[in-house]
């Protein structure tokens, strides 16, 4: 089984990531992949009590998961990788982790980014880290609940 599907999405888990993703697609294990994330327990607290109770919730920083990975410990489980930004997933693909398609569910406006669609606000650096994931081989969508269409990131941010 392995990694079913990788989103970014920076408030994490949340009630449209345990009704939506979680639960039609039957995820058991879900790993908020981030060096910072990783190493605040009050965060990890928060995260486990956000999921349903059946599925165990892991933040591990880049380095961790990859290693872990590479050790095949998720290969048994229907894996959900969450992410708050951009700059993790480019990593895990650049260590040769599998990650085919990735959903870009909700990056907030803050100051420096432009608003590409309702919920995906991106600074220029992020859009370029998008190009190289693409023209690394994944494809990218956005959307918010697994019931929605596919939108092509590309026809977002253009290119």
């Amino acid at each position: 089984m392995g990694i079913v599907i990788s989103r970014i999405d920076d408030r994490l888990i949340h009630g449209q990531v345990a009704t939506s993703w979680i639960r039609r697609l039957n995820i058991e294990v879900v790993v908020v992949v981030d060096d910072d994330i990783a190493s605040n327990a009050v965060q990890i607290s928060i995260l486990k009590v956000s999921a349903p109770a059946e599925v165990k919730v892991y933040a591990l920083s880049t380095d961790k998961f990859i290693e872990k990975y590479k050790k095949g410990i998720l290969d048994n489980y229907k894996v959900m990788l969450v992410f708050e930004n951009v700059y993790a997933p480019l990593k895990l693909v650049k260590n040769n982790i599998p990650i085919h398609s990735l959903n870009l569910g909700g990056i907030r406006y803050k100051d420096g980014r432009k608003q590409f669609a309702k919920s995906i606000s991106l600074n220029e650096d992020e859009v370029s880290i998008i190009k190289e994931l693409l023209a690394l081989g994944v494809e990218i969508e956005h959307r918010q609940l697994s019931t929605d269409t596919k939108v092509d990131v590309k026809t977002i941010i253009g290119g």
